[in-house]
């Protein structure tokens, strides 16, 4: 015989008794909608429901006997899960009509519909399942009790599934809106200090909410420790303090577990969540309330934490940008000034250099002024005085020979200075690219006999050794340039050796060339000046008590140099030296 759970739920009534469970569960009822204008369903059902229960908790049947009735109650209550609907009611599709109510009116997709009818015919399954958005479709004649049960059970996993997606997807959407503002933020402090705030809007803060974010922090001494940097709640007024005194003993453990395990800890009442980053390092956030937090809150609170993570990373490097922004801006501005600085100092020391050059442009005007009124008024005295002791010289051999030494000394003077005289010029004018050469065939052991006699005259008892046999005999030449360069070198070779040492001229062929070399036995040139000696107005350390101006042997390179051909000297201390020109033929 079959049971009373088999029997058809409103067949004709039974004498049994029905026999309700012990030990009802205690949890909190679940509510289901009966809207039916037979009160008979109406106990039936509760009678029923009284001897069910799901997940712990019983059924509570919250009773509507018109569809306007049920509009009230949802009114009320839009939150029930699963509705048990009969189609007619005060009209033959009331229960049809309110289904469209709840759906596109109330637009509440989440509850779980439930036809069930005693007059199938007045609205067919196939039409209704089609053209409405309905759940289940039920005739009162096959619904038992053992489904009925089934099918609350179904529909209360589906509303529980539907409530499950649709708190995770607003969960989800509270992560997006949180973690986009957050990646506005440029201050790491601002961050922190708004992280805390969107935090409490990801999960459901409870009644008493606390949220505190805690870094490791350096102290006076340059030890760490952790303390508050921004927090919402009862303990928002502690911020800066350091955890161990502002928080109760297990939630300080909790941090300080949170940093050394670096996971989130999830207990009754509250949780720990950790933030890594590679460039900001750690930092941790504990959030409190009465209420425990659920599985689907913890995947949320990872998912949010994942996601700002990034956030922690561009506010860091957005400090660090900062920070070397500014420090780039200091250095631009130190090397503003610098340049500033430097440019005024330029200036000043342009002015200054054009005041010298202006100066040294009206000194060498002046010394070209001087020197041409010396070539002009010096030229002809001292020829005179040349010729008035060549005379005497002739008259001295016969009558007094020894007046001819002072003649010699008044000659030698008189050559000095007009080689002085003809070294300034051709100076001058080869600093103002004035000289030109004036070639000709010129007799070279001539023009060397030449250039000496003068000295020969002027130091008589000098020894001059003239070696000209295997000297070109015809060399194309300006010969007045030239023996100014012989006689820069015999003066300067007269001056830096003894009285009583040979003066040697040697001239040859090499090849093309002709090479020239005098050589005296005098003090010799240290090495290291050597690569100065033929610099403009230098004079070695050997010079010392010697008269002279530095130019004589600037004025040999130049127009040794203007003629193609090349000059050089070996030298060494206490030996003498040996000057080497080299001229084309």
């Amino acid at each position: 015989m079959a049971g009373w759970d088999d029997e058809p739920l409103f067949g004709p009534e039974s004498d049994d008794p029905v026999t309700a469970r012990p030990n009802r569960p205690s949890g909190e009822p679940w509510p289901i909608l009966v809207v039916d204008d037979d009160p008979q369903v109406h106990a039936m059902t509760a009678v029923l429901l009284r001897d069910f229960d799901f997940d712990g908790r019983p059924f509570e049947v919250v009773g509507a006997l018109s569809a306007a009735e049920a509009k009230a109650v949802l009114a009320e209550r839009p939150d029930l899960p699963v509705a048990l609907l009969d189609v007619v009611m005060e009209t033959e599709d009331a229960g049809l009509r309110l289904v469209r109510h709840i759906r596109d009116e109330l637009g509440n997709r989440r509850m779980r519909i439930i036809l069930r009818t005693g007059q199938p015919g007045q609205a067919p399954e196939r039409d209704v399942i089609v053209g409405y958005d309905i759940n289940d479709y039920k005739a009162k004649s096959e619904l038992t009790a053992q489904r009925l049960f089934t099918t609350l059970v179904s529909a209360l996993r589906a509303w529980r599934d539907i409530v499950t997606i649709e708190r995770n997807r607003q969960g989800l959407e509270r992560i997006l809106s949180a973690s986009a503002s957050l990646f506005e933020t440029r201050s790491m402090r601002a961050f922190v200090e708004r992280l805390v705030e969107q935090l409490s809007r990801v999960v459901d803060a409870g009644s008493d909410p606390a949220i505190l974010a805690c870094r490791r922090m350096e102290r006076g001494d340059g030890r760490e420790q952790t303390a508050l940097v921004a927090g919402l709640g009862r303990h928002a007024p502690k911020i800066g303090l350091a955890v161990a005194e502002a928080l109760p003993p297990a939630l300080a453990e909790a941090v300080e577990d949170g940093f050394r395990f670096q996971r989130n800890l999830y207990d009754d009442g509250f949780c720990v969540l950790v933030f890594r980053t590679r460039e900001h390092g750690v930092t941790v956030l504990t959030l409190e309330r009465t209420e425990s937090y659920t599985p689907d809150e913890h995947r949320l609170l990872e998912l949010f934490c994942n996601r700002v993570a990034i956030g922690f990373d561009n506010v860091c490097l957005y400090e660090e940008l900062v920070t070397l922004n500014r420090s780039l801006e200091q250095r631009v501005e130190e090397r503003t000034t610098e340049l500033a600085t430097n440019q005024r100092a330029l200036i000043l020391a342009k002015d200054r250099v054009e005041r010298a050059l202006e100066r040294e442009l009206s000194a060498r005007n002046n010394q070209r002024q001087f020197l041409g009124m010396v070539s002009h008024e010096f030229r002809t005295p001292l020829a005179i005085i040349d010729s008035a002791a060549q005379l005497l010289a002739m008259r001295a051999e016969e009558v007094e020979p020894e007046m001819l030494e002072r003649l010699s000394v008044i000659r030698g003077s008189v050559l000095r200075l007009t080689g002085l005289i003809d070294a300034h010029l051709t100076d001058e004018r080869l600093e103002s690219n004035a000289l030109v050469l004036e070639r000709a065939l010129v007799d070279l052991p001539c023009l060397i006999r030449d250039s000496t006699a003068p000295f020969r005259v002027a130091y008589p008892g000098r020894e001059f050794r003239l070696e000209l046999d295997e000297a070109p005999r015809r060399a194309e030449l300006d010969a007045h340039l030239i023996g100014l360069v012989l006689a820069n070198l015999l003066n300067n070779a007269v001056k830096y050796s003894p009285p009583d040492r040979p003066i040697r001229l040697r001239a040859a062929a090499d090849g093309p060339m002709a090479v020239i070399e005098v050589t005296d036995q005098g003090r010799g040139v240290p090495e290291v000046e050597i690569p100065r000696l033929f610099d403009r107005f230098f004079r070695g350390s050997g010079a010392d008590g010697v008269p002279g101006t530095g130019i004589g042997l600037h004025t040999v390179q130049q127009i040794v140099l203007l003629h193609g051909g090349a000059v050089a000297v070996d030298s060494a201390v206490g030996r003498g030296s040996t000057f080497r020109v080299v001229l084309p033929l």
